[in-house]
């Protein structure tokens, strides 16, 4: 299935660079109709902040342990990890501005109730062991495909 995606994409880029827009077209539309239907999966995302109330910050070290020992035999099948920069208004009301990580989680919809047990596990686990307040979690209902 990869292989006709690359041949069809090396297709569309040599006719779509010699102007043969309606041959290109027709590529594109063949192509679609081959990819088969996928399973409906659900989008999580859980973000964590690194600040320690106490000072410091969670480490590298630290948190890859988090990940190996918590959160991977969770979802052993594979999850996205993400760096960024957020900030969010503590419960005194002050703007705290950290590193997080971000976690993306997908899974089948079939099993979205085993799965919530798992996320609030690691939600549960990260707040306790690094003194965190909140660990957010966005749920995409909404049923994404997802092709592999």
């Amino acid at each position: 299935m990869i292989k006709r995606y690359l041949l069809a994409a090396l297709l569309l880029t040599v006719f779509a660079s010699s102007g043969s827009a309606v041959t290109s077209l027709q590529i594109a539309h063949d192509v679609e109709s081959s990819v088969e239907l996928s399973e409906k999966f659900i989008r999580t995302e859980l973000y964590f902040g690194r600040n320690k109330p106490t000072g410091g910050t969670v480490s590298d070290e630290d948190w890859q342990t988090f990940v190996d020992e918590f959160v991977t035999p969770r979802f052993p099948d594979g999850l996205t990890i993400l760096e960024a920069d957020g900030q969010w208004r503590g419960k005194d009301g002050s703007i705290a501005r950290e590193q997080s990580k971000v976690i993306v989680l997908l899974y089948p919809r079939k099993v979205r109730k085993a799965m919530n047990s798992k996320i609030e596990e690691i939600r549960s686990e990260y707040k306790k062991r690094f003194a965190q307040e909140a660990v957010m979690r966005i749920d995409i209902t909404k049923s994404v495909e997802v092709s592999f």
